[in-house]
């Protein structure tokens, strides 16, 4: 397996709107935590959009989104922003992170409806998005704490029978909070289309490249937070068991981490309700995973609002009646550190 590094940066600013896309040194950022210090707090909303695509045609979108003939248009597109907008104004996070949005630009659209909303101390002034070049959709967080150092991994395998698929990176972006830095992994991992067992193994490497991400930061006085659509349920990781244990969860790979999930209460019991739901079943794909010097405390399933169908269940995006918002409940939690 080869982990191929690139950095992704944006270094400008839109002084109108007051969005910031910027970079800057990690130097300026990593310096050890005083123990003295009030303790940091943000709280972190993660959502799958659902094919969050925009008005134009690019060339790269999923056919039923590919030209005003097959339904899709500018209008539709501008009520899936004032829904989306609808949910994070009820959740109020400090850091919006994305997983199916289509660019960058929207990122400006998600903001302009955004900040009319919020005074200017609460809007979300930063940003950054990364999808691979091609791809139809990418991975977007939305800030109101400076952002820098933005990384993406990118899988190589080479060493299974079959070629790899086409999986999603991780990205790695650092927060500014008070001059102490929450390093942010946000995963979209492979779908299980085609197959759970078959479409695993790409999973278990994309874990691998997770954990080891933990690893490097072990002991450096660095909280790290991973969170996204993991399309995978808590009960498919390794548990780890004993409520005296800081962490639950074992991510395997070569350099294994440790990690805290807050799917599990102190009892070892499932929160409820799940994040997804398929075939009549709740399904927790949808996380947030904790390293070590990053507490996690108010961990919600967002399922209060008008993105739920009277079942309880999401009322997902169809796009024929341009309907619903999303088939995943968004997720949020406090981090503190």
């Amino acid at each position: 397996m080869k982990i191929k590094k690139s950095v992704f940066c944006f270094g400008f600013a839109f002084f109108v709107s007051g969005f910031l896309f910027c970079s800057c040194s990690q130097s300026c950022l990593l310096a050890e935590k005083n123990q003295s210090e009030k303790l940091n707090s943000v709280k972190i909303l993660n959502w799958n959009l659902q094919t969050f695509f925009d008005g134009n045609f690019s060339g790269t979108e999923y056919s039923e989104f590919a030209s005003s003939s097959a339904g899709w248009c500018k209008e539709k597109y501008g009520v899936r922003l004032e829904r989306l907008s609808e949910v994070v104004k009820a959740c109020e996070p400090d850091i919006f992170v994305m997983q199916e949005l289509e660019n960058e630009d929207q990122l400006y659209d998600i903001f302009n409806r955004l900040c009319s909303n919020f005074s200017i101390s609460k809007n979300y002034s930063y940003g950054c998005f990364y999808k691979d070049e091609g791809s139809a959709i990418g991975l977007g967080v939305l800030s109101r704490f400076p952002l820098f150092g933005k990384t993406v991994h990118s899988l190589d395998v080479r060493s299974e029978a079959e070629s790899q698929p086409s999986m999603r990176p991780l990205l790695k972006v650092f927060v500014n909070v008070n001059e102490r830095p929450l390093l942010l992994l946000v995963n979209h991992w492979k779908s299980k289309s085609g197959g759970a067992e078959k479409s695993e193994v790409w999973r278990n490497f994309q874990e691998s490249v997770l954990a080891q991400s933990f690893a490097e930061y072990e002991g450096k006085n660095i909280p790290v937070v991973a969170c996204g659509d993991f399309n995978r349920d808590i009960l498919e990781f390794r548990k780890i068991n004993g409520r005296k244990l800081q962490f639950n969860v074992e991510l395997r790979g070569e350099n294994p981490a440790l990690v805290y999930s807050p799917w599990y209460d102190s009892g070892g019991n499932l929160f409820e309700p799940g994040s997804y739901f398929y075939n009549g079943n709740w399904e927790r794909i949808d996380h947030f995973f904790a390293g070590s010097g990053a507490n996690v405390s108010d961990f919600k399933v967002e399922c209060k609002g008008n993105w739920s169908n009277a079942d309880g269940s999401p009322s997902k995006y169809i796009l024929k009646y341009g309907t619903g918002y999303s088939d995943h409940f968004p997720v949020s939690c406090v981090i503190s550190w």
